[in-house]
């Protein structure tokens, strides 16, 4: 699922049947969150906030290219170096104020200046100072080389008041930009999204309060308020769906619990195909991990067949990091199979024994606790003795910002966040991009960096996903990672809620 899809489910289409003279929305999820920035989200309870509360500058479209949002329309010149947007007319922010072409260039610039969440997607295209308005509503970009993707990455740019953010500055590292007001954001919102956030609790509640003045308007039943809960344990989650303390679950459940949830009363479970990768990172950075010979024998003791069928139920068995329904897979990739002659003829290669136990760092969702305890009698059978420790999301967060830090085995859906393979190839796996969850396996190789840089230079689509395919064989072979599935994505909600569509 697009984590920017969910704007569209808390407001444009979903409502809930009024029973109450305020229409309350109860979404709960297992992850924490530590900023409501937009130049820091990077994972889905943040990136709830953000598609919330803010608007992004073209919007997903299920199975296709990106629409026009805030940007009506836009012209690129022949050489694909100025792209020029034409801005919508009236929208508001949540101050009352007009979001204007001064305030994109704003937020470009504070994106690169930062160099926090999604910067990574144009850092090597664009450089503060190149986002120029020519006019109150027309705004243009110079890139510095072609960027293939750079349409597609606009769905994850979203628009602050420059106003705001400046009104609420304090010292910083910035210059004259004090820090950008990254303290204040943490908290607040400067946006011009259909919702204001109302209040936070950290860990525990995050409040948002719909906005009267959002410019696609409002219909009847929609949503007047968003309670997003934090519940860590799926057990306890479970039993505040089945008594209508909660709306709508989140996704990261396993099979088991979502049929335990399918025959409640009055509670739906929807099942949608998704361009979604389930895998574990392993630190490639960590001995004996750094060693090829053992990652492939790791990849060979699994068993793919109980982690699919049994733990996930409907989902299709991953070929390497790409989806295999997103634009761009490679699907002649290597698939390891489980074979433990071949993983023990791996180890004896690789020439290590290893004496320490090895971390599997996790969330307290299901699925993650069942792949784990199937990862440890796997890789016991190797020689490899597995410990598995639970933690919250955002100290694993921290943890996989260094590579000393990151746990050898760190598990993590990841969903494509914009219609392109190079989420899945840059984004995971090129060092410019280290730092992040998604990039938590660290793992480096010069060929494969040179072609995914090749490919963002690309403009042709076709020559771009072969040189996105060839990175995948690089990295497959390399066996940087433990591929697992592509997931189904599913979500339980209360029969009250109508609307609900999954945007893919």
């Amino acid at each position: 699922m697009l984590l920017i899809g969910l704007a569209l489910l808390l407001s444009l289409a979903l409502y809930v049947e009024r029973g109450y003279a305020e229409v309350v929305f109860t979404y709960a999820t297992g992850q924490t969150t530590s900023t409501a920035d937009p130049a820091y989200h990077r994972d889905e309870t943040e990136s709830m906030d953000i598609v919330n509360l803010y608007d992004p500058l073209l919007y997903p479209q299920k199975g296709g290219a990106p629409k026009p949002h805030v940007a009506e329309s836009w012209d690129v010149s022949a050489d694909g170096l100025t792209w020029t947007f034409h801005l919508r007319k009236g929208i508001k922010f949540h101050d009352g104020s007009e979001l204007t072409a001064e305030d994109v260039v704003f937020s470009m610039d504070r994106e690169l200046r930062l160099g926090k969440g999604y910067s990574w997607l144009w850092a090597t295209a664009l450089k503060p100072g190149s986002t120029k308005a020519l006019d109150r509503h027309t705004v243009q970009f110079r890139l510095n080389a072609p960027y293939g993707p750079f349409i597609a990455t606009l769905i994850q740019f979203f628009i602050v008041n420059k106003k705001v953010v400046l009104a609420h500055k304090e010292a910083g590292d910035y210059g004259e930009f004090g820090d950008y007001g990254v303290r204040y954001l943490s908290r607040h919102d400067a946006g011009s999204g259909p919702f204001i956030l109302e209040s936070v609790i950290p860990d525990t509640r995050r409040i948002y309060r719909r906005f009267p003045g959002y410019w696609q308007r409002w219909k009847p039943n929609q949503v007047d308020k968003v309670v997003i809960e934090i519940v860590p344990e799926p057990a306890t989650m479970k039993t505040l769906l089945k008594a209508g303390k909660i709306d709508m679950s989140d996704q990261w459940k396993d099979r088991e619990w979502f049929e335990s949830a399918r025959n409640m009363e009055g509670v739906t479970v929807q099942e949608d195909p998704n361009n979604q990768l389930y895998l574990i990172h392993i630190n490639n950075k960590k001995p004996p991990l750094d060693n090829i010979n053992v990652r492939k024998a790791i990849l060979h003791a699994f068993d793919y067949r109980t982690a699919v069928e049994v733990i996930f139920g409907n989902a299709k068995r991953a070929r390497g990091p790409v989806p295999v329904g997103l634009a761009g897979h490679n699907d002649k990739v290597k698939v390891y199979e489980t074979d433990l002659a071949k993983a023990k003829e791996y180890m004896k290669k690789a020439g290590v024994k290893p004496k320490r136990k090895f971390i599997y760092s996790y969330t307290t969702a299901g699925v993650n606790e069942k792949m784990g305890l199937l990862l440890q009698s796997n890789l016991a059978e190797i020689g490899i003795d597995v410990e598995l420790k639970p933690n919250t999301w955002a100290t694993l967060v921290q943890m996989v910002s260094k590579p000393e830090t990151t746990p050898d085995f760190f598990p993590v859906f990841h969903t494509a966040k914009y219609p392109s393979p190079d989420g899945h190839t840059y984004l995971m796996y090129h060092p410019n991009a280290w730092g992040t969850y998604m990039s938590a396996s660290w793992y480096q190789n010069p060929e494969m960096s040179r072609l995914m840089e090749e490919a963002r230079k690309t403009a042709d689509t076709e020559k771009r996903y072969e040189l996105y395919k060839k990175a995948q064989e690089i990295v497959v072979n390399d066996a940087a990672s433990l591929w697992i599935a592509n997931p189904m994505h599913r979500i339980a909600y209360r029969n009250r809620v109508k609307g609900y569509t999954f945007t893919g």
